[in-house]
């Protein structure tokens, strides 16, 4: 049995300025300021530098590659210093030698610098290595929330409602082959009756609700256009309405409508020509807002991997779920399947937005065993033979 241990980081902006809180690891707590480690226009320019699209470059992705370390390495440099370094080299050293999972579960206040930055690559230059590329540190964008989500039990196929929407008015999407592309990708799991993949033929939000009602599913996956809305200036995803134009709706009235079915665990969001919104991309923002609303847990796939890193991320992910493996080591796997189709930081960009404290969302459901059989009693048997 794998044993799991926690190292809870939150950060925060405060009115004395910026806050790094261990609130719990295996070697304690701690508490240390820091500033933030880029200018806003440095940042800007070097997320663009990671959002570009290398291409079949191989100098510009192995660039890219090296630029990841770097800004993994200040992030890290940044966090990890003085009293915090020490409590995360004592956790480590701890958690290798128990064999255990040190997940790193990532608080983030509301302050848009904080959200911005790209914590999925935080590097560890004392091991070479990037936090998130590792199941035995997954990372994840943690919300802490009231109650304690538990693992839920099911029989499977786990089940995934598949909402792809292309609005008039938007760029065309290929919707066709992206639902042929995604289920030539995971047919493998509904050959072996783990998982079943099911496409909502009107991608609207009524048609979402009805079928939800009518059929219990476990993830919804929401294949579409994400934008800034100019009023709220809030992320928003692109439905369709009954005319097939678009219906704008935001992570709250979204994650509200799912958190109401029991069953859906997790959201996806794919995007699809985001627009990012002082740093944050819009479909980020959503799966934000998704948790907080009490969706368990949600994903953020950006547009700008390309097809075939995407389906690979895609294949493990999905894979790694259909096992029954705890979501944030599914997206360690995930990552490293983008890394091996496709040189580069790609693996960076999808993150994990989860309030499950140890990524668990599924378990296998295991039937109660039979009732013994009432023994008869002798005297009783004997007085009827009688």
């Amino acid at each position: 049995m794998t044993v799991n241990w926690g190292f809870d980081l939150l950060l925060e902006h405060t009115e004395d300025g910026y806050r790094a809180t261990v609130q719990d690891s295996p070697a304690g707590q701690a508490v240390r300021a820091f500033d933030l480690p880029f200018r806003p226009r440095e940042q800007h320019a070097a997320v663009q530098r990671l959002l570009a699209e290398a291409g079949d470059d191989e100098r510009e992705r192995d660039a890219q590659f090296a630029l990841a370390r770097e800004l993994g390495g200040r992030l890290f440099d940044t966090i990890f210093a003085g009293p915090i370094l020490a409590l995360w080299q004592e956790s480590w050293r701890r958690a290798y030698e128990a064999r255990a999972v040190l997940r790193v579960r990532l608080g983030l206040s509301d302050s848009p610098e904080l959200n911005a930055l790209p914590w999925e690559y935080l590097y560890d230059d004392t091991r070479d290595e990037f936090l998130g590329l590792s199941v035995h540190t997954p990372l994840v964008r943690y919300q802490p929330l009231a109650h304690i989500i538990r693992p839920l039990p099911v029989e499977p196929p786990l089940r995934v409602l598949v909402v792809m929407a292309g609005p008039a008015g938007y760029p065309p999407l290929a919707v066709g082959r992206d639902w042929r592309d995604l289920v030539d990708t995971v047919d493998f799991l509904a050959a072996d009756g783990r998982m079943t993949f099911e496409r909502l033929a009107k991608p609207t939000l009524l048609d979402l609700q009805r079928r939800l009602r009518q059929q219990q599913f476990h993830i919804v996956h929401f294949i579409g256009f994400a934008i800034r809305d100019t009023q709220s200036g809030e992320g928003v995803v692109v439905f369709e309405d009954e005319m097939g134009n678009g219906r704008s709706v935001n992570g709250q009235h979204l994650g509200k409508l799912l958190s109401d079915h029991y069953s859906v665990r997790l959201a996806i969001v794919s995007a699809r020509n985001a627009a990012r919104m002082g740093g944050v991309d819009p479909a980020a923002h959503v799966s934000e807002q998704l948790v907080r609303r009490g969706v368990p847990a949600a994903v953020y796939q950006p547009s700008k991997l390309r097809a075939r890193p995407s389906l690979a991320f895609m294949h493990e992910f999905y894979a790694a779920l259909a096992a029954f493996r705890p979501v944030d080591v599914a997206m360690a796997d995930a990552r490293r399947a983008i890394q091996l189709e496709e040189a580069g930081a790609g693996w960076g960009l999808p993150h994990l937005v989860s309030r499950v404290p140890e990524g668990q969302l599924f378990e296998r459901y295991a039937p109660p065993p039979p009732a013994p059989k009432p023994r008869l009693h002798v005297r009783s048997v004997l007085s009827k033979g009688k």
